[in-house]
C-alpha cells in the first residue's frame, strides 16, 4: 500500500487503476475515497467498511459548478450553499442524473465542499470523490494515517496529511426541504447553519 503526502501520486492511482480505493485527511476525519464513477471501488469501500450499502455516500466536491453537476439545486439552496461552503457540513439535495445507488440511494445525494486543501486539491484532480470515514463500522473513525492504517482496510493507498482536528463528523443537512432539516448534528452546530438559511 502506498502511503505518501503526495497528492498528485494519490490522485494518479485513483485515475488510472480500476477499483482503487484510499483514504485521505479532510477537516474532521480521514475519509475513504473512490472516484464516484467507479461501481468496483465504491464496493470495495462497502465491504471495506462492512456498511449497509443502503446509507449512501458522501460525496466531495471543489465548488459550487462541480457540485451542480451532480445536484439539483433552486436560487436559493446556491445562495445558502455560497455562504455556507466551504465547511464540514454536507448537503442533502435531489440528484441531477443517475447515480450510482451506493451514492444515492432514493435520488438525492449529499455533497461538501471540504476546506482541508488536501482533500481539496484531490477532488480538483480527480473530480468528484467519495467521503466516508476511514473505518471499520463500529470502529473509531482515523484521525491520522498510522490510525488508518491500523484499521486494516482494503485500500490502495493513503495521502498522509497529518492529524485531522476530529471531534465530530460532518452536519448533515436535508436541503431538499425548507426550512432545512438536520439529519446529523455534527461539527457545525445546526443552528448556525439554521441562521445562514434565513
Amino acid at each position: 500500500m502506498l502511503v505518501t503526502s503526495d497528492v498528485t501520486a494519490v490522485a494518479r492511482l485513483l485515475l488510472s487503476r480500476p477499483g482503487c480505493v484510499c483514504a485521505y485527511p479532510t477537516e474532521t476525519f480521514y475519509g475513504l475515497g473512490s472516484r464516484i464513477d467507479d461501481a468496483a471501488a465504491l464496493n470495495r469501500i462497502i465491504v471495506a467498511k462492512g456498511r449497509d450499502a443502503l446509507k449512501g455516500m458522501i460525496v466531495l466536491v471543489t465548488d459550487m459548478a462541480m457540485a451542480a453537476g451532480l445536484a439539483v439545486m433552486d436560487d436559493r439552496q446556491k445562495a445558502f450553499l455560497a455562504r455556507l461552503w466551504p465547511a464540514p457540513v454536507s448537503a442533502v439535495l435531489q440528484a441531477a442524473r443517475a447515480l450510482d445507488p451506493l451514492l444515492a440511494p432514493d435520488g438525492r445525494v449529499a455533497l461538501r465542499v471540504s476546506p482541508h486543501r488536501m482533500a481539496t486539491e484531490l477532488v480538483q484532480q480527480v473530480g468528484p470523490v467519495t467521503s466516508t470515514s476511514a473505518n471499520r463500522t463500529g470502529e473509531p473513525p482515523a484521525r491520522t494515517a498510522g490510525e488508518a492504517a491500523g484499521q486494516d482496510l482494503d485500500i490502495d493507498a493513503i495521502l498522509d496529511g497529518g492529524r485531522t482536528p476530529g471531534g465530530k463528523p460532518s452536519t448533515l443537512v436535508d436541503l431538499t426541504v425548507w426550512p432545512p432539516v438536520c439529519l446529523r448534528e455534527g461539527a457545525v452546530p445546526f443552528q448556525e447553519i439554521l441562521d445562514l438559511s434565513f
